[in-house]
């Protein structure tokens, strides 16, 4: 979806911009993050990744806060990485990768997630959280 048209079916609005929300949303993401490994501990790898997945949403978000957008769209968020941020549109594209994932592990019958994408995915949300934190603060 494009990002004009996301402003113009309002699943982005604009917001006063917000250091205060960026850093509670990046907060959030961190909790994600330590999900996704207490999960990968015991072997729930679906929902590794689906933490894993949360946890970069979140540090979307705060992105977004310190923008002052509000989203209402998890694909909203990568048009407006992508169109806003085109040099983290190696992330964006990430992003969208694990949303699709993240789809699946809810919808999908037959979806599989091994060990390799559970501890794959924890590193790329890790990597994308300090690439976002360079951006807000």
């Amino acid at each position: 979806m494009r990002l004009k048209d996301c402003y113009k079916e309002k699943l982005l609005r604009k917001i006063k911009p917000s250091i205060q929300y960026a850093t509670k949303s990046l907060e959030t993401s961190q909790e994600f993050i330590k999900k996704a490994e207490d999960n990968l501990k015991i072997k729930n790898y679906d929902i590794a990744v689906f933490c894993s997945y949360t946890s970069m949403f979140h540090a979307s978000r705060a992105l977004l806060f310190k923008d002052g957008v509000k989203e209402r769209s998890h694909i909203c968020i990568i048009s407006y990485i992508n169109e806003i941020y085109p040099h983290l549109r190696k992330l964006a594209n990430q992003l969208d990768t694990y949303r699709r994932n993240r789809h699946n592990t809810l919808y999908a019958l037959d979806f599989l997630t091994t060990k390799d994408d559970a501890n794959q995915s924890i590193e790329d949300a890790k990597t994308f959280i300090e690439q976002i934190q360079k951006i807000i603060f």
